[in-house]
């Protein structure tokens, strides 16, 4: 049983008439009666009394009629979904994220994402970063964004943001009424950073601004998110260096935030893929990406937060 004698069986029960029927399908008529009787032979039941007056279904056709009209539309929104998804219009991406992209670049990029693509469903999934890559490899995942350098050769990647780090402060601390700070003014305090197993980049790099600014910190507390480390801060418990879009995206109570007076560290969001996942909605969001990280990283100056 063929498409074609499915559509032309539902031409004929639709006009009742087989001429009419062949002029809207553009066949022949002979060769549109000989497909119907192909059907009947196959089907094994009489689909339509036929006299030189008039054309019927027969009940054996009535009821073929109502199942070949929800399988030809069935088939008809197959086929649109299919090339929907071939074209990348529509499907689902799986992102793995942690908390400073969520804070951070996140909501923008989906925005634009979702622009693009509005069928498109997006799996958001708040994962550290080994974790990320894990899931990359195992292919259970399309994107991770991470604050760290990506080596796998099985992966490609595009830094989607580039940031300075800036200092949140206690409300109350002594150095919040300055618009600037000097990192080492804080040497003898405790500094707040995600512990290395949750978020690597980000702890290197804070501890590497202590050390470039002459000191060790006095204290450690770690954390798994950044979130955490700035409830502590609002506690004053401690400082912490994050980057500088959480001034814009993420204001917690008790907490202030203030550039560095002296060359501040410089923070790397990468997004990560696998290269041989050629999905079409996967391939979309990667050009949304790339354009994403040239408008974001050379676009935009990278700019102190001035309070």
């Amino acid at each position: 049983m063929e498409m074609r004698q499915l559509r032309y069986f539902l031409a004929v029960a639709e006009e009742l008439h087989f001429t009419k029927a062949a002029a809207l399908l553009h066949v022949a008529q002979p060769a549109l009666s000989h497909q119907i009787r192909r059907l009947e032979e196959e089907i094994g039941a009489k689909l339509f009394d036929r006299t030189n007056r008039r054309v019927r279904l027969t009940p054996a056709g009535d009821i073929f009629r109502d199942r070949v009209r929800v399988s030809l539309d069935q088939a008809a929104r197959a086929a649109a979904e299919a090339g929907r998804v071939g074209r990348g219009e529509t499907g689902t991406v799986s992102l793995g994220v942690g908390s400073s992209a969520v804070w951070t670049i996140l909501p923008g990029l989906l925005r634009r994402f979702r622009r693009m693509a509005p069928e498109a469903t997006i799996d958001l999934r708040e994962m550290e970063p080994s974790e990320q890559l894990d899931g990359l490899k195992h292919e259970t995942l399309d994107f991770g964004f991470l604050r760290a350098p990506v080596r796998d050769p099985e992966l490609d990647s595009v830094v989607v943001s580039r940031e300075r780090m800036i200092v949140a402060l206690p409300e109350r601390h002594r150095a919040a009424a300055e618009r600037r700070v000097d990192l080492r003014s804080l040497a003898k305090e405790t500094i707040i950073v995600p512990r290395r197993q949750s978020m690597p980049a980000s702890h290197e790099i804070a501890l590497l601004a202590c050390d470039q600014a002459g000191f060790a910190p006095a204290k450690i507390i770690t954390t798994r998110f950044m979130q955490t480390a700035l409830c502590l801060v609002a506690g004053r418990l401690g400082f912490a260096l994050v980057p500088e879009l959480f001034a814009q995206n993420l204001q917690v109570t008790g907490v202030v935030y203030r550039a560095l007076i002296r060359q501040a560290p410089v923070t790397e969001l990468i997004a990560a893929w696998r290269k041989d996942n050629n999905l079409p909605l996967v391939r979309r969001f990667q050009d949304e990406l790339r354009s994403f990280g040239a408008l974001g990283v050379k676009g935009a100056p990278i700019r102190y937060i001035q309070k």
